[in-house]
């Protein structure tokens, strides 16, 4: 019963640790939304070039054309985090099936020394 426990509280953590982290995608992709956005109301044309972990959003109206910086791209760095989380916690999950429970464990020989004279009868 204890490891069942456990077990539902690793799901639990894992569900709630997941939910965090895609509401925090969610925001970061919302972010990324509103600044296009934003460039499109003030008449340019936003591009946006990803690199791994890393984005440069520039703009263009016409001739004039302004060159983004190099930045965090902070939905990446988050879906590098929860798959990991992930792959920990599956890991982790199947190391702990494998190990046999006290409980089950099949039960070891006598300590006795085993001997080979026969017991005599009288």
């Amino acid at each position: 019963m204890a490891e069942r426990s456990f077990s539902v509280r690793s799901l639990a953590t894992i569900v709630a640790v997941n939910a965090v982290l895609l509401i925090l995608i969610a925001w970061v992709l919302g972010d990324y939304a509103y600044r296009d956005s934003y460039w499109r109301s003030m008449g340019f044309t936003p591009s946006t070039s990803y690199s791994p972990f890393f984005l440069v959003t520039s703009a263009v109206r016409g001739s004039t054309y302004i060159q983004g910086q190099l930045t965090l791209d902070w939905s990446q760095v988050l879906g590098a985090v929860l798959v990991v989380f992930d792959v920990l916690f599956v890991l982790g999950y199947l190391r702990r099936r494998r190990e046999p429970s006290i409980a089950t464990a099949e039960p070891s020989q006598s300590l006795a020394p085993a001997t080979s004279e026969k017991p005599t009868s009288q």
